[in-house]
């Protein structure tokens, strides 16, 4: 009956080392190449952020639609 215990203990074990390194090995979602983005520096203040989140006018990057308009 120990034999028959250790070997159930044994083959938990190697089923619990073997999903660990198969789940290490997968790929992870999300983590793949993203398209890299500019970063703009606010004339203002100078603080830079991605030029999505920024505003223009004049060829010129603004962080907030305050700082345009004080322009």
């Amino acid at each position: 009956m120990a034999r028959l215990l250790v070997f159930v203990l044994l083959a938990l074990f190697a089923l619990a080392v073997a999903r660990g390194w198969l789940r290490a090995n997968l790929p992870r979602p999300g983590t793949g190449a993203r398209p890299s983005e500019s970063i703009v520096r606010c004339e203002v203040c100078g603080l830079n952020l991605p030029q999505s989140e920024a505003f223009a006018r004049a060829g010129l990057w603004y962080c907030s639609r305050e700082h345009l308009e004080s322009q």
